[in-house]
């Protein structure tokens, strides 16, 4: 029997979504997509890809967000991607995210997509506010006079959502022609941008590569992107760039501006007059004040708004600790009972102690500070949702420019508290090379979102009436560190000028749950991922390198120790007429007895092991900071991922075996903290000077990756991981000699 092919599934359209940041693009596209996203990587770059799939009357669509620019004129590499995506990829259709509220800004990249030649529909986002702000819009004429279809939508609530996956699907199959219409830019203009053409045209291979239109209007705007290509790609460059600078040189001396100038006014005169025809808006009484420009006289005071945004920050935390402490104790006091229930289900011996004080204790240490980390991540998320993160960029730029610090450097330094991976990729968004590498350097030096179960361990275990105030001043020192560090490379490393920063602020919104809840979970699960994999992994080889190489005396001695206890108590026991209440005094005497003995054992072992060797050879030079060999292990196994530091303590100080009673248990839910409070070789001053090295010493292997990736040298992790080593170092025996002359 002959087995018959079945055809070839046609094709999945794709759909390129782009628009202006604060346009809502990434709420229409988790509301297109729903939770079939994928994450990947834009071609030849690091920049994410972020796509995903909706399906409309039986056809499936494939999203690609890309990334917010306000116009195709690009400069930072995100603009550069979202333009290359469009010219190369060719998508069947781009949808541009206009934002109601401020259409002639919007708007302009909506004309720029068309004059492309691409395929484009218009999605005016967030009509609800206007039309709370009385901005009434005339879809049909507006999209007629425009000659572009355009579907009103509310991205955050999913309204509109399906009238646009038909728009889109009617584009796709050319029932609608988005290409009829093309801004005329005045005869003189128009007569050069012939001139252009023609000359482009003589060449059919690069006219089927690229729009001519599109190429003409750039090398009359000058575009070094678009001279780049006609000189890789076009059969007669010389000829094509002579007649584009004789039309450019015409342009600039017939109007007196720059070429790119005037088209980018005729471009808004156009978008000016078809509003006008289209779009009527209510009046405003004299002395009516919006709310949000209100708020903002306050928020964005040139004395107070700094102020403010740390003020903002320390209620932030304050409000975790407040909220998240109880959570993080039932969670431990969940690990305490699973360890109790491992240690009486299984014999003794290095199985139980493998599970028991291997990955419980590990990844239980991690988990148990979870709460902190999701209540810090849904604060966070709600502030930048409102629009107040927006609003802390622009009144930090001033003060960063007192450090010698871009504007934009904000953004990247603000995402560094979730994470200093992304932070670092993020300031792919500054255009000068210097700036951008100034920046990536100062990231690691944030609160991430790995340094916060560690600081918060510490300022929980010595500091415990004062904890939220001390993680907040810990975390500022981060941000005060970043701005010296800056200063000091800007007039050394990085000398010369930073260039303007230009932010456009959206409205205050109200955030939605299901918003505020997608961020907060996004960031969050990555900390729970990493425990369940990268830290538990950790976990299993940390524990082997604390426990081996084990001396056969060492098991004796044990034994040993353990049964004489035994045979104690069992002698108490037997004594005729004991109480009830005796008998437990005695077995609890015997159960204290036997963890002292665990305890001593298990440190003798971890030191004498592979790991305790490493950590004692370093000992006499990290002594004059405060650390001792427990504290080296800790550190160098921080370097991976600084949650692996709660995971070695914990193995260390055993807080994975509970054999202890369950009253013992309820009055020390987090044992790990207790146990560290109550080591008499470890004090205040000296956990400041912890908490002061793990903020600051080498970042994690992934940001040390990410930065050879960024600024593409292994120079640069390298001199990251030694200067940040050496500020640690510094700064941490400084605290540590000083606060013991003090207290």
């Amino acid at each position: 029997m002959r087995s018959v092919a079945s055809p070839p599934h046609p094709p999945v359209p794709v759909v390129a979504l782009a628009g202006n940041p604060n346009a809502g693009k990434t709420s229409l596209f988790n509301a297109l997509t729903g939770q079939s996203q994928h994450v990947g990587n834009y071609p030849g770059v690091t920049v994410d890809k972020i796509s995903g799939f909706a399906a409309v009357d039986g056809h499936q669509l494939e999203i690609v967000d890309l990334p917010g620019t306000y116009s195709l004129t690009a400069y930072s590499l995100e603009e550069v991607v979202t333009r290359d995506f469009v010219l190369k990829n060719k998508p069947d259709v781009v949808v541009d995210v206009v934002d109601s509220t401020n259409l002639e800004r919007n708007l302009y990249l909506l004309l720029q997509f068309q004059e492309l030649g691409v395929p484009v529909v218009g999605a005016l986002n967030m009509t609800d506010e206007a039309e709370h702000k009385g901005i009434h819009i005339d879809v049909p004429l507006l999209s007629k006079l425009l000659g572009i279809p355009l579907v009103q939508t509310v991205g955050s609530k999913g309204t509109g959502k399906d009238a646009l996956l038909k728009a889109v699907l009617d584009v796709v199959a050319a029932r609608v022609d988005t290409a009829e219409r093309h801004l005329n830019y005045g005869p003189e203009l128009e007569e050069r941008h012939e001139d252009v053409v023609e000359a482009l045209r003589s060449d059919d291979s690069f006219a089927g590569k690229y729009s001519l239109h599109w190429t003409a209007i750039k090398l009359l705007e000058d575009d070094a992107d678009a001279v780049a290509k006609v000189k890789q790609a076009h059969a007669d460059p010389e000829r094509v760039l002579s007649v584009a600078r004789r039309a450019t040189a015409w342009v600039r001396k017939h109007f007196g501006k720059d070429p790119e100038v005037v088209v980018a006014e005729q471009r808004y005169a156009y978008i000016r007059g078809a509003l006008r025809e289209a779009v009527k808006t209510d009046p405003r009484p004299a002395n009516a004040l919006d709310p949000t420009d209100l708020v903002d006289t306050v928020i964005l005071h040139r004395y107070l708004g700094v102020p403010i945004f740390f003020l903002a920050m320390g209620a932030l935390y304050s409000l975790t600790f407040l909220a998240g402490s109880p959570l993080s104790d039932l969670v431990a006091a969940g690990f305490a009972w699973l360890g109790r229930v491992v240690t009486s289900a299984l014999p003794t011996g290095v199985l139980r102690e493998f599970l028991v004080n291997g990955i419980i204790a590990g990844v239980g240490g991690v988990l148990t500070f979870f709460p902190i980390v999701l209540l810090l991540f849904l604060g966070l998320s709600f502030l930048e949702d409102v629009g107040y993160m927006a609003r802390a960029a622009f009144v930090m730029d001033k003060f960063l420019h007192l450090f010698g610090l871009h504007g934009r450097s904000f953004i990247p330094l603000m995402v560094s508290t979730g994470c200093a991976v992304p932070g670092v990729m993020s300031a792919r968004t500054l255009v000068n090379p210097k700036d951008r590498a100034l920046t990536v350097l100062i990231s690691p030096l944030m609160m991430c979102g790995a340094k916060t179960p560690v600081i918060a361990m510490l300022c929980a275990a010595f500091f415990p009436r004062h904890a939220a105030i001390l993680f907040w001043i810990v975390w500022l020192f981060g941000w005060a560190l970043a701005f010296v560090l800056g200063f000091a490379f800007r007039k050394t490393l990085f000398r010369g000028e930073d260039s303007p920063f230009v932010m456009e602020l959206p409205p205050y919104r109200l955030p939605t749950l299901r918003g505020i809840s997608q961020h907060m979970w996004q960031r969050s699960w990555s900390y729970v991922k990493k425990a369940g994999t990268f830290i538990l992994a950790s976990s299993m080889v940390i524990w082997a390198l604390l426990n081996y190489p084990k001396t056969e005396h060492e098991t004796q001695e044990h034994a040993a120790k353990v049964a004489a206890v035994d045979t104690r108590a069992a002698d108490a026991l037997a004594a005729p007429g004991l109480s009830p209440k005796l008998r437990a005094h005695i077995e609890a005497d015997r159960n204290a007895a036997i963890r002292a003995i665990d305890t001593e054992q298990r440190m003798q072992v971890a030191r004498e092991s592979l790991a305790g060797r490493v950590g004692r050879a370093i000992e006499p030079i990290t002594r004059i900071a405060g650390f001792d060999w427990k504290l080296n292990v800790a550190l160098l196994s921080g370097i991976a991922a600084k949650e692996v530091i709660i995971s070695t303590l914990g193995i260390l100080y055993g807080v994975g075996d509970m054999s202890a009673d369950a009253e013992s248990a309820a009055h020390s839910p987090s044992p790990l903290r207790h146990r560290l409070a109550s080591d008499p070789d470890y004090s205040p001053v000296g956990a400041l000077a912890l908490m002061i090295f793990v903020m600051v010493y080498v970042p994690c292997i992934a940001t040390l990756g990410v930065t050879r990736k960024e600024l593409g040298s292994f120079k640069w992790p390298a001199f990251m991981a030694a200067f940040t080593l050496a500020v640690a170092f510094t700064l941490a025996v400084l605290i540590y000699q000083i606060g013991r002359l003090i207290v």
